[in-house]
């Protein structure tokens, strides 16, 4: 597979980034933390051995950060479901930060509600509606959102933009262009150690380390195109034009080429397999492959707790993926689990 690979962090999407965590550095911190100790690892001791240059990173902006009265009501809500929104609606829609003018509102209507019905707590709602398209009278709009399962003040901040969507785009566009700058002089502080770990996450990617990621960016991305990225240093983000890799992955015991014969990577699976949800995921898996909300309503998980223990199991080489009709099936990956069987023998017997 021919990827794109870019050696330059996106100014877009780190803006946006860290624009978002700005707001709420200590909570950014503290769900990194939570998310490595669910992974299975010492999440405090290796935020302090690795991280430190996130903190830098995060800090240095706030330097240089320029906000205005329209900042809090992108960016404020710890919740981040509306940021998740926007983030990638100005990610895959760059152009629209100096040529918004030239863009009819039916595109811009087409795009928010693409992006909106894309979020995993609509994908099951609206495949019971009627698909929204085109421009909406106020109340259609507020009949769809009133019946969706979006919380509250997601509701209230979509209506907004759904009811006016190039005032409030312009507002965002407006705040992010003038905070490039201050991504400019964060990058050209942080240019050393950045450029050592852009260097080590290009090779990474030229030799395809990573199988999983390769795999996703093939299901998902219309363009492989991939970018590192330092304010998600730990995950993988697949929009349709931009995909994005965080620039600690390779440190994380996964099941990839660098990891898959490693104590630390046995031990992940085996804390995995220790989840009574996550051991009956696959017990449901082994009945039958099964799209993601489809899992959820069967656990009676919410759609963000399922693709946790979904990426712990995907990290851990135990499920795989495919994509059919749109939607996302997850399988049991039958050669990883025997090959489970047999670390296990070497390690024990």
């Amino acid at each position: 597979m021919n990827l794109n690979i870019h050696e330059r962090l996106d100014p877009v999407f780190e803006t946006l980034g860290l624009l978002y965590v700005s707001y709420h550095v200590e909570t950014y911190k503290k769900g990194t933390i939570e998310d490595l100790n669910k992974f299975g690892l010492d999440g405090e001791a290796f935020y302090s051995k690795h991280l430190k240059i996130v903190d830098k990173y995060i800090h240095t902006f706030l330097k240089y950060r320029v906000l205005d009265k329209d900042a809090d009501f992108f960016f404020g809500d710890e919740n981040d479901s509306f940021f998740s929104v926007l983030h990638l609606l100005l990610s895959e829609n760059k152009a629209w930060l100096n040529s918004l003018t030239e863009v009819p509102d039916e595109v811009l209507h087409e795009e928010i509600w693409k992006t909106l019905l894309g979020m995993e707590d609509m994908q099951n709602y609206h495949l019971q509606k009627t698909s929204p398209s085109g421009i909406l009278s106020l109340a259609d709009i507020i009949t769809f959102l009133s019946d969706s399962p979006l919380e509250e003040g997601m509701k209230w901040k979509m209506l907004r933009l759904l009811q006016q969507p190039r005032t409030q785009i312009q507002a965002l566009a407006r705040i992010i262009n003038n905070n490039l700058s201050a991504f400019d002089q964060v990058s050209r502080e942080l240019e050393k150690p950045l450029n050592k770990l852009i260097s080590k996450y290009v090779q990474s990617v030229q030799r395809q380390d990573d199988v999983q990621f390769i795999k996703l960016v093939e299901m998902f991305s219309d363009a492989p195109s991939v970018h590192p990225s330092l304010i998600v240093p730990l995950g993988q983000v697949m929009f349709a034009k931009h995909c994005y890799y965080g620039l600690f992955i390779d440190l994380l015991p996964v099941a990839s080429k660098g990891h898959a014969d490693s104590k630390d990577f046995l031990l992940l699976r085996m804390k995995a397999l220790g989840d009574n949800s996550k051991l009956q995921i696959l017990a449901s898996l082994k009945v039958s492959p099964k799209y993601n909300l489809e899992i959820a309503d069967q656990m009676g998980l919410s759609a963000a707790t399922m693709s946790h223990h979904m990426n712990v199991l995907l990290a851990c080489g135990m499920v795989g993926i495919e994509k059919k009709n749109g939607k996302v099936y997850y399988h049991l990956d039958s050669d990883n689990l025997r090959q489970l069987i047999a670390d296990l023998e070497h390690f024990l017997l």
